[in-house]
């Protein structure tokens, strides 16, 4: 599966990387999780 952000969304994970780590890591965990199974997993569908 190939990850891709719009404009709005790649400049809003740069804010979350500066701003605040535990939101990151929370983002980082679902990205990953949807990755493996996009239509389970931690996220709501």
């Amino acid at each position: 599966m190939k990850l891709t952000f719009t404009d709005e969304a790649w400049d809003e994970y740069l804010y979350w990387q500066v701003k605040d780590k535990k939101v990151l890591r929370k983002i980082n965990t679902l990205i990953k999780d949807t990755k493996r199974d996009p239509f389970d997993g931690l996220g709501k569908p």
